[in-house]
């Protein structure tokens, strides 16, 4: 290499680093900013949502409140009721204690006016006579029960509950309203409201008081009640509507900030969150641009260095200014630089359209699982207020049958209203031992148990059985068709035997409402995925859809609107039409319903073009200045360089040869016999091309050691939400799309790794033992390189969504239908696939198959052409390419057999071809080496046979035997060396030269020469013929 070449090399080189730091820098930059913008649109969604979610909580806490004070206030009245309607009421603390038990309260106290304690059903620490307790008093000038209040005693919280019996007495029930705390924790507190809410993949949401900066809500317990500003977050950036980075607790985060009220929310998503999706983006992107820069530069140092190595002629350049245009490394520079540019355009938008809908996969999945736990999250609601409803009810219902039981005269529809507004419930029911009612305050009349299992009152035949007690689920009332939920108590006789049963009839509006809540609809009718995203539902059983924000389509058939059977399913993700408008949708299967979270296709990729453009313009840039620095020297080094010749001259070994190829140009390649001699060429003998190829592998095999060690030590390198662990993770839909694509060629990858550090052991191997071992080791080499090929085959398909048993089921029956007919297509086909693999030849070898030599012009998928020295082209059909013999080398050879007399002196012709093959290898510019004595190769019947062959170019080889021919005519002429042939003789036989001692002696020198120079030339393989 040159002083010259080694300073551009250098020149080069810093460009390319300063290339990868601003193409690196950009990448991030650009990358950066966009997710950063999918995260505000996220964050301000959920800040959204926050207001929301606060006041359905607020509204709940209230309503939690209002019902459980409002069962206490019905037991304290029932209390009451009992005492004025003679229903076994008795002022004593044994009666008290029972009603304690019955109604399962915390304590029953009978008070007079005053606060003095009547009857108690166990000791209070409370003293009524004090102010304090003004508020149980209300009931005597009110009339009603008293509002709840809650009272701190010896360290523990009461409410308290009081009823009007008469102007002088009232009943009060004491109760720890720790089970009214854990009912709102468990539904209405921060951790409650909060706990589902994810931001991305990890992020989440805290909180923080305006007033004083503790941190109010957490998920982490433990920093509850700690200084945010001490934990990291500065109080200039607590403002509202504000995005910023902050340090919180020793983690970086991106935050977005709410203020409601006296609070700071705080959305925020963890940077590694952000790096981890990004950073695999700009990793590939800013690697095929290094690759790409480094294949041109490596590519055009090779060129110019061949350059100087032949001292090419001037013909290679042209001025340009004051510049020197290399002709040869421009246009090579320029064609890779072109291929470069467009996979760096490919590869940047595949990269983006991978994070788009890896990104756009998570959120949706993100979301699919937030309507999912939405749904859980009312279910259990509906079960805790279901389990609440019936032991409340199941309380008041045993209290009535009490009641109605001690009191038999209050069986009438007046005294049964009474009781159902003091026990807050809409009818009461009484029924006989034979399931007839007997007395209700329902205006529904007449009525009897039934029968049928099919009816409503079925079950409640159970109770005239002998059954304690019957709850009821909530259910249309039969007769109304109004939600309803019915409990019954049975009555007993003197003998503890069922005698009736007393039933009452509740309208659970609050169930009502949770349960009209849960409705698929409701629950997707705020779901809001970026700009125009949104939430549909498919009904599982027959694809109609039971949502959809366009309410026209509501209960219509899903398929005719674009979908297919294949997106009806658990966690599809993946592309979808619906009315002519195509989408990326994930799919969620819920007890009913198939739930979709879709966005627009031309929301997720509105960012990729220009993004992609960007960062290939950003390439071209360095790429025109890179191939300027190739192509262009400056003249006046280019003037030194002719006055200073490079004095590094390679020799050969004689592995690279010059073929022509099918459109006329010359082409080096390996000799057929260096291929499979497992050893690497000296670098300084191979082409620029094969020096490339040896880079372009360099790269590519660090790039799949790389892949497969990423994928063998994911946990270490990747977070569970980065796009590498969600195609590791394969939640996507098997099928043709770029997470298959993607994980394909991860397999392949992997699996070329692995083929080829087995081979490569193999091949160590096959050095170290016998000529058996290296057979065994070849032939196990060429086992594993096919295995591998049909696994990878296999496992690529699986992921393309192909069912491989059902591929191997109709090989078989393929395999029946080409037997029949198209055999031997596919026996083509295979064929010439195995010469691709097997590379027994390629385009541009010198082969013999049969008595047909001639250059490989081209390898199809049937056929394989082969031109002879005259032009002709043979056809041969893959199937049919047998008993090759592969004749590529540096040179062609040619040969003359000729035959001279048995009389003539054989040492006294060697003299002769001594003295005039030097004057052949000037009269004949074609031959290349030689010419060279081969020595006798038959004796004739009627001569002594001998063999001249030269060395020469396969184009000249038909021609030069011809005149190898004639000059061996002349020679012999020259000096009267007969030619036998046959012929009549009539005179005396000619009398031959015999040869000098001196000659004897030269000529066995001549042919020892010779025998050594030309031992690995000539025809060796057609003695045989002679």
């Amino acid at each position: 290499m040159s002083n010259k070449l080694k300073r551009k090399a250098f020149l080069l080189i810093s460009l390319e680093v300063i290339a990868l730091v601003i193409m690196g820098i950009f990448l991030n930059t650009m990358q950066k900013n966009l997710s950063l913008k999918g995260y505000r649109n996220d964050i301000t969604e959920e800040n959204k949502q926050i207001q929301i979610l606060l006041n359905e909580a607020a509204e709940e806490a209230v309503q939690t409140t209002e019902s459980y004070d409002a069962i206490f206030q019905s037991k304290a009245a029932s209390i009451a009721f009992m005492a004025q309607n003679n229903a076994g009421f008795e002022a004593s603390d044994s009666k008290m204690q029972e009603y304690q038990e019955l109604l399962g309260v915390g304590n029953i106290l009978i008070l007079n006016n005053r606060g003095d304690v009547i009857a108690k059903a166990r000791d209070s620490s409370a003293n009524f006579n004090y102010p304090r307790y003004n508020q149980l008093r209300t009931v005597f000038s009110a009339g009603v029960p008293s509002e709840a209040f809650e009272i701190e005693s010896d360290n523990h919280f009461y409410r308290y509950y009081g009823a009007k019996i008469n102007d002088e007495q009232m009943v009060v029930i004491e109760e720890n309203p720790d089970e009214l705390y854990q009912i709102l924790d468990d539904t209405t507190s921060p951790s409650a409201i909060f706990n589902n809410v994810t931001i991305g993949q990890t992020g989440y949401v805290f909180a923080i008081s305006a007033k004083n900066y503790l941190i109010t809500y957490h998920s982490n317990s433990a920093l509850i009640g700690e200084d945010a500003l001490d934990a990291g977050i500065p109080v200039d950036e607590l403002e509202n509507g504000n995005f910023t980075w902050i340090n919180f607790n020793g983690e970086k985060m991106y935050a977005g900030i709410s203020r409601i009220d006296e609070t700071y929310y705080i959305s925020a998503v963890p940077e590694t969150e952000i790096k981890s999706s990004r950073n695999i983006t700009v990793g590939v992107i800013l690697f095929t641009f290094f690759a790409v820069i480094t294949i041109v530069i490596t590519y055009g140092i090779f060129i110019i260095n061949d350059h100087e190595k032949k001292a090419k002629s001037d013909e290679d350049y042209q001025v340009k200014g004051h510049f020197i245009y290399n002709k040869s490394v421009g246009k090579k520079a320029a064609v890779l630089s072109f291929v470069g540019l467009i996979c760096i355009l490919i590869i940047s938008y595949y990269m983006q359209t991978l994070f788009a809908l890896s990104s756009q996969s998570m959120t949706n999945m993100q979301r699919v699982d937030e309507v999912e736990s939405t749904i859980n999250h009312y279910q259990e609601k509906i079960d805790l207020l279901t389990d609440q409803y019936n032991e409340r009810y199941l309380g008041k219902a045993k209290l009535a049958a009490y009641i109605l039981d001690s009191n038999p005269r209050l069986r009438n529809k007046q005294d049964l209203q009474a009781l159902a507004d003091t026990l807050q419930i809409q009818y009461v029911y009484v029924f006989d031992a034979n399931g007839v009612q007997t007395a209700t305050n329902s205006p529904y009349t007449k009525f009897q148990v039934s029968q049928d299992p099919k009816d409503q009152s079925y079950e409640f035949n159970k109770l005239l059985s002998g059954a304690e007690y019957l709850i009821q689920e909530s259910r249309p009332d039969d007769v109304s068709g109004e939600l309803r939920q019915y409990i019954g108590v049975s009555l007993r006789d003197g003998a503890g035997n069922a005698n009736g049963f007393v039933q009452i009839g509740i309208r659970p509006s609050r169930l009502e409402n949770l349960m009209e809540n849960m409705q698929i609809d409701k629950i997707l009718d705020g779901v809001k995925v970026g700009v125009h995203g949104f939430a549909f539902a498919v009904d599982k059983e027959n694809h109609n859809f039971d949502y959809y924000p366009v309410h026209k389509l509501i209960g219509r058939p899903a398929t005719e609107y674009g979908l297919s059977d294949e997106e009806f399913k658990d966690g599809y993700s993946g592309y979808m039409t619906i009315e002519n408008q195509r989408y990326y949708g994930t799919a969620k299967e819920t007890a009913v319903d198939f739930v979709y979270i879709t966005v627009p296709e031309t929301e997720i990729m509105e960012e990729r073009i220009p993004l992609t453009l960007a960062s290939s313009a950003l390439s071209l840039f360095f790429l025109v200045i890179i191939f300027f620095v190739l192509a262009f020297d400056v003249k006046k080094e280019t003037i030194n360089r002719k006055k200073d010749p490079v004095h590094e001259i390679f020799k050969s070994d004689g592995r690279m040869v010059d073929v022509q190829m099918p459109d006329g140009r010359m082409a080096k390649t390996e000799t057929a016999a260096s291929r499979w001699m497992n050893i690497a060429l000296n670098w300084g003998e191979k082409t620029p091309e094969q020096k490339i190829t040896v880079v372009i592998k360099i790269i590519l095999g660090i790039l799949t050691i790389a892949i497969s060690v990423v994928v063998l030590f994911k946990d270490k390198f990747f977070t569970d939400n980065s796009i590498f662990a969600y195609i590791l993770g394969g939640q996507w839909d098997h099928g043709l799309n770029i997470f298959a694509f993607t994980m394909c060629l991860i397999v392949i990858s992997i699996g070329l790794t692995i083929t080829t550090i087995i081979r490569k052991i193999l091949n160590l191997l096959s050095k170290t033992f016998g000529a058996r071992g290296e057979t065994v080791c070849r032939l196990l080499g060429s086992f594993i390189k096919y295995v591998s090929i049909v696994a990878i085959i296999c496992f690529c398909l699986s992921m393309l969504g192909v069912n491989t048993t059902t591929l191997l089921a109709s090989a078989g029956i393929l395999s029946l239908a080409i037997s029949f007919g198209a055999k031997e297509l596919v026996a083509d086909i295979i064929s010439g696939l195995f010469i691709i693999f097997e590379g027994d030849f390629r385009v541009g070898d010198i082969i013999m198959i049969d008595d047909w030599r001639g250059t490989v012009i081209e390898i199809g998928v049937r056929t394989t052409k082969v031109e002879d020295g005259s032009k002709n082209i043979k056809v041969i059909r893959n199937s049919n390419v047998s008993n090759i013999i592969n004749m590529t080398k540096r040179y062609s050879y040619a040969s003359c057999d000729v035959g001279i007399e048995y009389g003539e002196s054989l040492e006294r012709v060697e003299n002769i071809f001594e003295k005039e093959f030097p004057n052949i290898r000037k009269r004949l510019s074609a031959i290349q080496d030689g010419p060279f004595y081969k020595g006798v190769v038959s004796l004739g019947d009627n001569s002594v046979n001998v063999r001249i062959v030269v060395q020469c170019a396969e184009s000249d080889r038909i021609q030069l035997e011809r005149d190898l021919n004639r000059e061996m005519k002349l020679i012999f002429d020259k000096y009267n060396i007969n030619i036998p042939f046959p012929q009549v003789v009539v005179n005396q036989p000619i009398e031959f030269q015999k040869a000098t001692e001196e000659e004897k002696e030269t000529a066995n020198k001549f042919a020892e020469e010779q025998k050594e120079k030309s031992k690995n030339l000539g025809n060796e393989e057609d003695d045989d013929d002679h």
